[in-house]
């Protein structure tokens, strides 16, 4: 929604929620460049897309279409924290060194789900069908 001055306004919720991911990714470099004794000893970075993914989805805001905004990213941060989750624990004897197609895979999937989704009607612009008797 436009302000005053014609200028979008600026979501305060996303600002604080944009720095509070900012300051956990540097506490991740941190970790893992061993400096200054942070320590976290846990892979925390896919829970931590699991819940971005989680809360994107939760998102009901809807587009110009009525698609849902936050499905695909939402989606993807599911799948790619999901792949961090296998590798991370080594479920189903899956590591890094040999998983990373599966990145490849998934972005795949996401370019023709957009690809579907941008051909498909706007819905807020277009009449319904009209049955021919």
């Amino acid at each position: 929604m436009p302000g005053r001055t014609g200028q979008p306004r600026i979501s305060q919720a996303r600002v604080v929620f944009g720095l509070v991911v900012m300051l956990v990714g540097t506490l991740l470099l941190l970790d893992r460049l061993e400096w200054w004794g942070v320590r976290l000893n846990v892979a925390l970075w896919p829970w931590i897309l699991v819940v971005l993914g989680l809360v994107r989805l939760s998102d009901s805001s809807t587009d110009a279409r009525g698609c849902l905004r936050g499905r695909r990213s939402g989606m993807w941060l599911l799948f790619v924290g999901g792949w961090g989750l296998l590798n991370e624990y080594r479920l189903f004897g899956i590591h890094y060194g040999h998983s990373w197609p599966i990145l490849l895979i998934g972005a795949g999937v996401l370019i023709v789900w957009r690809a579907m989704d941008q051909g498909a009607p706007d819905r807020s612009t277009s009449a319904p069908a009209r049955r021919e008797p």
